[in-house]
């Protein structure tokens, strides 16, 4: 009898993970952008939906983006970025090494002409719809990781100038 109810249970186990994934597998783009806004809306955010497909949102006045990646649906990507207007491209580099060296899960990185900084925060969900117990999370260690970032220019130069306007999303082939 307890071998059969083992058995059994594992059975019901597997079922359930097959179900689960499969019910993963299921999931668009277009899903996943309708189920992003409505969980950006419930959090007090407004969201849009840009010309390549990413969810665009501010965060205190900072413009952040969900990229959704068409060919990898379990890849959830938040991304911010600014200008960095009078900072040379080798202090940008070390703030950006000391920043990543000290945050969690978000990273900074520097174009390849130094003048914009980007955080991200990259994630592999087995399931995609998993992104809403971490996101506020992943937001505030975002947030971090700017400070990070911008805390070393007072060691690097305390005169610069990193100013904040819009970066545009980036196109999903440099990714």
């Amino acid at each position: 009898m307890r071998k059969t109810v083992k058995i059994f249970t594992l059975f019901l186990i597997l079922c359930v993970i097959f179900v689960y994934s499969a019910a993963a597998q299921e999931v668009t783009k277009a899903d996943l952008q309708g189920i992003y806004i409505e969980h950006l809306h419930k959090e007090g955010y407004l969201p849009t939906i840009d010309d390549d497909g990413d969810i665009h949102f501010k965060v205190s006045g900072d413009n952040y983006f969900i990229i959704i990646n068409e060919d990898d649906l379990q890849f959830f990507q938040v991304y911010m970025g600014f200008r960095l207007n009078d900072i040379s491209v080798e202090d940008a580099l070390n703030a950006a090494n000391i920043s990543n060296r000290r945050s969690k899960v978000a990273k900074v990185a520097i174009s390849s002409d130094g003048s914009v900084a980007s955080i991200t925060t990259e994630l592999l969900l087995n399931n995609p719809l998993d992104f809403a117990p971490v996101f506020s999370r992943a937001l505030s260690l975002m947030r971090n990781a700017e400070r990070n970032f911008m805390l070393q220019f007072q060691n690097f130069k305390p005169e610069a100038d990193v100013s904040r306007p819009a970066v545009e999303a980036p196109a999903e082939e440099n990714l």
